[in-house]
């Protein structure tokens, strides 16, 4: 398997290693519970750099970049970013990106661990004839880390980040950590006021030992893909393989509004012109169980019929909230029986146990303050 650049500083936390998408990372470290409420109520550190970074540059980038994704990246300013999707012809989701302006002529794709390499392949045929776009997968030489909760801002503060009070959403800047050139970006996948620190690989260590040093004062604890799965089902956020795939189209997922469909032509807008038009044979709803269960990936989801129930679709995603305490999740049904407030039947283990179509996010709280 293959390791990030902080692999030793997870041995030393105590982290629980797995496999995941090839990568032997910290499923936790002290408790999934215990480092999600240390997210939601103070701050948690979280090693994302088995995720993919693209950089792509040149004249030809922006016209690139308009085509091959499905948000309007012409609306991006410098050190702006946006959330995408990247699509095939049939309007499948190869990925789901974050896309960040880093200069007039240079922005960096964030893509997922599981996808880096169809991605980067995919990206390069799609150059092929084109000589002002340029790629570079620097994947290797950044890390990146991930520093999410409230208390998130008063660390990077106190370690001399200049800016970071006044950073809006989705806004990115230029500074130093420990005397190495930091990419900092106002992101993340909690919900939570959070940062992402894009660092040199040679120096990403050091500064995950000097934010955990920093930050213990405050609750700082590193956590773990259990605790990062949690927080990002209680935001609805999507989950590349459980949740969108090259089967399913970001209309289906209800993921409308990364897409463009005035910026002009783009790989895949064809079908999902057709979809908005005509509708979606399917659609991605949330749901809350209204009896204490846990609902998880591949359950069917039923039917509430007094006279029999019938199978809609799946469950893709869900767990117990922490928060909530109650099951919740997400699964694809037909467009006619997804109506927020709708009954449905989920099949736990042979029980068909109630639940309803609920508006996501399930949790509100911080994921736009400040």
């Amino acid at each position: 398997m293959k390791r990030t650049p902080l692999f030793e500083g997870h041995r030393v936390a105590g982290g629980r290693l797995v496999d995941f998408a090839g990568w032997e990372m910290p499923m936790q470290y002290t408790g999934v519970v215990d480092e999600y409420h240390a997210v939601r109520a103070a701050a948690g550190l979280f090693d994302v750099s088995h995720m993919g970074r693209i950089v792509v540059s040149g004249d030809g980038a922006l016209p690139f970049l308009q085509r091959v994704t499905t948000n309007n990246v012409a609306k991006l300013g410098v050190l702006e970013s946006q959330y995408s999707m990247v699509c095939n012809e049939a309007g499948g989701i190869k990925d789901d990106i974050f896309v960040y302006r880093m200069r007039p002529l240079e922005y960096l794709l964030c893509v997922n661990a599981s996808n880096r390499e169809k991605i980067a392949a995919w990206l390069s045929t799609q150059t092929l004839g084109m000589t002002d776009v340029t790629l570079h997968d620097r994947s290797a030489e950044l890390a990146q880390l991930a520093l999410q909760g409230p208390a998130s801002r008063i660390i990077l503060s106190s370690m001399g980040i200049a800016g970071i009070e006044v950073m809006k959403l989705r806004a990115c800047l230029e500074a130093h950590l420990l005397g190495a050139p930091a990419f900092i970006t106002r992101t993340g996948y909690t919900g939570e006021l959070g940062y992402e620190l894009y660092v040199p690989s040679d120096h990403a260590l050091a500064i995950w030992n000097e934010l955990l040093t920093v930050g213990k004062s405050v609750g700082l604890k590193p956590a773990g893909l259990g605790a990062r799965d949690l927080l990002r089902l209680e935001m609805a956020y999507l989950l590349y393989g459980n949740d969108i795939s090259e089967e399913t189209t970001p209309i289906e997922a209800a993921a409308e509004w990364v897409v463009d469909l005035k910026k002009g032509d783009f790989i895949g807008r064809k079908i999902l012109q057709q979809q908005k038009d005509n509708g979606a044979a399917k659609r991605l709803v949330a749901f809350e169980l209204t009896q204490k269960a846990v609902p998880r990936h591949g359950f069917k989801i039923l039917s509430d019929d007094s006279t029999g129930s019938t199978e809609l679709g799946e469950v893709t995603s869900g767990n117990l909230s922490p928060l909530l305490q109650k099951g919740i999740g997400l699964g694809y049904v037909p467009p006619h029986t997804s109506a927020i407030g709708s009954s449905i039947c989920i099949d736990i283990r042979g029980r068909a146990l109630p639940a309803v179509i609920t508006k996501p996010p399930f949790y509100r709280k911080r994921a736009t303050h400040g």
